[in-house]
Formats: C-alpha cells, structure tokens, sequence
C-alpha cells in the first residue's frame, strides 16, 4: 500500500503537477490520521471493555463481602441480646431480692457477662481496592463515595470495639464477674453457652460444689462489693446495649450499600 501512494505521488511529480501533487499529498495526510484516530478509538474501546469487565469482578466481590459482614452483624446483634437480657434478668433479681441473694439461677447470667465478640471486618475486596487505589475503577461516583465512606465507619467501629473489649470488658469488669461471682459451680447461661456452639463445640468444666455459691453471696453483699458488683453489671449492659445499635446502624449501611451495588450490577448487564 505504501509502495502505491509511493508511485502515484513520484507520477504527479513526473507530470509537473504541483496541484494534484498538494491536494494528493494532503489527502494522504488526513487518511493517515484518521487511520492513527481509528486506531486509538479502537485501543480505547478495547481498554475500557477491560476496565468495565474487571469492575464487575470486583462489583461482584464486594456484593459477596458486604453479605458476609451482614451476616456477621447479625451474629454481634444476636450476642449483644443475649448480655443485654442476661444482665436485664440480673438487675431485676437484685431489685426483687434487695441485693444478691438466691442466686441460683443468676450465677450463669453473671457469668455470661465475662464475655465479649471480637469485631470482624470482613470487606477484604474493599480494603484493597482502597489501598491499591483501584477503586477509581468503579465508575459510578456516587457508589465509590459510598464505599469509601462504609469502610471509614466501619474501620472505626472496628477500632472502638476493640479498645472497649479490651479497656471497659477485660480490664474493668469481666474480672470482678469472676473473682465474685460463682462460676466454678454454675458455668454459664444456656443462651450463651448455645451462641458459641453455633460456631465451634463449647462448654464450662464446673466443680459440683453448692457451697462456692453461699460464699459467693456473702462476699457478693458485702457493701462495697455489692456496690461495685451492681454497678459494673448497670455498665455492662449499657456497653452492650451500645454496641448493638452501632451494630444495626452498620447493618442498615452494609443494606443500603448492598442495594447500590446490585444495582449497578443489573446496570452492567443490560
């Protein structure tokens, strides 16, 4: 083909046709052009046909990410229920019995309070895609601020659950649950006891000794024990009490980012 413009050009020149020889030369010109334009529309075309698959791989991981923490937030909502009730059922036996007597049945609510559910983040496509900023590959603008946005609440969330785990759970009241109360003897509440089993086997080795229990409640009443003891109680439902509402406003968001993500999905395949 060049061999031929080639020619043609060489016999304008031959033939003193200066005129032709512009206008020809020109029009070559402008079809070389448009050749390299056709060419980059084509390479564009085909770039961004790659992008828009590779986003929906990761539409697709995120749907499957924010399902999963959904599905975690459910469990959190779940246990925080279980202390929420359990101390419920201790504040009002303390009220019914003014103070911590007949403890029987109370004893394995007490020590359901001695626990607490580490805080999973479980949106590792999202994580990365901010980290390696591929998230400038999602086009819709106002789902990639929604993304953005859940993975700073939920970061957050995260962090605080742990500082309150370890500061407000460990360190300053799980302790008291036990050195007071009798878990030795009467483990742990059923619901809790059951919760756990829901993920792995779990049970409390108890010694059968009734009198850990009189022992407990003599010291469990002595005033400034059982001022201490009530009030950490009154703490810890409130903490969980917390913790479920930062969790079903998680929940909420994860939906509501849920729905923007499938939409965009059904977009793609239309």
């Amino acid at each position: 083909m060049i061999k031929f413009f080639r020619h043609i050009r060489k016999s304008l020149l031959e033939q003193n046709k200066m005129g032709k020889y512009f206008k020809y030369a020109i029009g070559e010109i402008l079809l070389v052009v448009i050749g390299i334009l056709i060419a980059l529309q084509i390479n564009n075309w085909n770039e961004y046909r790659k992008e828009r698959i590779e986003e929906s791989v990761y539409l697709r991981n995120l749907r499957d990410d924010i399902r999963s923490q959904i599905q975690l937030l459910n469990v959190y909502i779940d246990y925080e229920d279980i202390i929420i009730s359990d101390s419920n059922d201790i504040i009002a036996h303390y009220q019914n019995n003014n103070g911590f007597y007949n403890m029987g049945s109370i004893y394995p609510k007490l020590s359901a309070l001695t626990t607490r559910w580490t805080f999973s983040n479980a949106n590792e496509t999202l994580r990365q895609m901010i980290n390696s900023n591929q998230i400038n590959i999602i086009q819709n603008t106002e789902l990639k601020e929604s993304l953005i946005s859940f993975n700073q609440q939920i970061d957050l969330f995260a962090e605080n659950t742990n500082i309150n785990n370890t500061n407000l759970i460990d360190n300053f009241s799980s302790g008291k649950f036990i050195e007071l109360g009798a878990y030795a003897s009467y483990g742990m509440s059923q619901k809790m006891s059951d919760k756990f089993n829901d993920f792995y086997p779990f049970s409390v080795n108890t010694v059968a000794d009734e009198e850990l229990g009189t022992i407990s409640e003599n010291i469990m009443n002595v005033p400034e024990n059982k001022l201490e003891l009530i009030n950490k109680v009154v703490f810890r439902n409130t903490i969980a009490t917390l913790q479920k509402n930062g969790h079903q406003g998680l929940k909420q968001a994860a939906e509501d980012l849920l729905n923007k993500i499938e939409k965009e999905m059904a977009d793609h395949d239309k």
